[in-house]
């Protein structure tokens, strides 16, 4: 799900957004119900007014004739068409009319009662709508007669639906600018809250990219546990890879010290030539496994926690080793590498690595090294060829396990390619033999970028 890619940051965000915008259209629905039903109310009232003012101004007389004077209260009784209309009628007929009446005919309403009011819309013939209210009087005679009227007031709703029109623009207009500040705000301080956080990544990749050991301790309060535990573990880290390769170190002196001696003394007799030779054969071997074990066991790994080594750089300090090594074969050697790659992983681990194959590559040639090192987005891929005289196509997979030699005159071919072999699979990479462009084996070995 797209949710479950995005960030603390954006999570916080979208939930924050979403609230905000329920609660401000919430808010908007209500006041916008609030404005309407106010102003509905606020038009009664004011019909109400106009129908009072009307009371005050009509006379009846005993015959049950009503007159209005000329000059009412409300002029816009007294303009045509000005959106405000009145009449008297007395159930049959209509007895009054407002000069505002010029085009506009009202319906007889049906007589609500004495004193009471009737409420209702008016749809004209021209589309426009009114609201109109009832009222009904009962006028006495002195000679005990009743007249019975009814006075209607109506007003042309476009006034009141353009006004509220405008309050629901007002509203949205007022309401979404204050979401979009508050929303702006509310980025601001969660983007200030979550700087510790962003500030613990920038330090881990310090960490990764080998800047610094270890995290500061200048954290808030919340983040101090977080911190302190990583900090133990790196230091835990440290100290258990010191003491292990302490370790290793004191065990190959243990072990060498004696396998010494005893070459020593073997190589210091004369008696029994073939238990001499036969002995020190095997102490030889049983040193070569002693080393690969060693090697083995001291093998890294790949880390993100390693701070990153350059491979153009380990290639070249021991090309130069093998040319002085290997001066009598007059060897040419050739290196590309587009750029300067870096790798995470132990510098003691691609000397042991590339140091091999290349010792390999410099021992089986006739004169010439290429090696080639590229790099993509994820991995790095190092080739290095001789022009010697190969290795069979039936022995490219054995030639990398320990103990498999194809030229049993040179010594320690085996062991080395063995640890190189293991290398690459503790780096979780790989490593294939075939047949070099220059004629003798290529070595490709891949390995992760990180």
């Amino acid at each position: 799900m797209i949710i479950k890619r995005l960030s603390l940051g954006q999570r916080l965000i979208l939930a924050v957004s979403l609230v905000l915008t329920a609660f401000l259209s919430l808010s908007a629905i209500s006041l916008n119900n609030a404005f309407q039903s106010s102003a509905d109310s606020a038009q009664k009232k004011q019909l109400k007014n106009y129908m009072y003012s009307l009371l005050m101004a009509a006379k009846f007389d005993n015959s049950g004739f009503v007159s209005m004077p000329d000059d009412i209260a409300e002029p816009k009784l007294s303009i045509p068409n000005s959106g405000l209309y009145a009449q008297i009628s007395n159930g049959r007929k209509i007895i009054w009319r407002s000069k505002s009446m010029l085009d506009i005919s009202l319906p007889l309403s049906q007589y609500p009662g004495v004193n009471h009011e009737l409420l209702a819309t008016i749809s004209l013939n021209d589309g426009s709508d009114l609201l109109s209210l009832a009222y009904g009087v009962v006028w006495e005679t002195e000679l005990g007669d009743e007249y019975f009227y009814t006075l209607d007031i109506a007003e042309d709703l476009d006034s009141v639906v353009h006004e509220k029109a405008e309050f629901q623009l007002s509203l949205w207009r007022w309401l979404g600018g204050t979401g979009l500040i508050l929303l702006l705000a509310q980025a601001s301080i969660l983007r200030w809250s979550l700087k510790p956080l962003h500030q613990v990544a920038y330090d881990l990749q310090a960490i990764k990219n080998g800047d610094r050991s270890r995290l500061s301790d200048d954290y808030p309060q919340e983040l101090n546990q977080l911190t302190e535990n990583i900090n133990s573990l790196l230091d835990h880290e440290q100290t258990r890879h010191l003491r292990y390769k302490n370790s290793l170190a004191d065990l190959a002196h243990s072990l060498k010290t004696p396998l010494a001696v005893i070459r020593g003394e073997l190589e210091s007799t004369s008696e029994n030539t073939t238990l001499r030779d036969t002995t020190s054969e095997q102490l030889s071997r049983l040193s070569e496994l002693v080393d690969y074990q060693l090697q083995r066991a001291a093998t890294e790994g790949q880390s993100s926690l390693q701070s990153p080594i350059s491979l153009g750089e380990i290639v070249h300090k021991i090309v130069r080793t093998l040319d002085k090594v290997y001066q009598s074969k007059n060897i040419k050697s050739k290196f590309i590498m587009t750029h300067n790659i870096f790798i995470h992983a132990d510098e003691g681990d691609m000397y042991e690595l590339l140091g091999n194959v290349l010792e390999n590559a410099y021992k089986y040639c006739n004169e010439s090294v290429s090696i080639f090192i590229s790099m993509n987005s994820t991995e790095v891929d190092i080739r290095i060829d001789d022009d010697g005289n190969g290795i069979p196509e039936h022995a490219q997979e054995d030639i990398i396990k320990r103990g498999k030699r194809i030229d049993m005159q040179i010594e320690g071919h085996g062991i080395g390619l063995a640890i190189v072999s293991d290398i690459v699979e503790a780096y979780r990479g790989t490593i294939r033999i075939e047949r070099s462009p220059l004629g003798g084996a290529r070595f490709q070995i891949v390995l992760p970028k990180t």
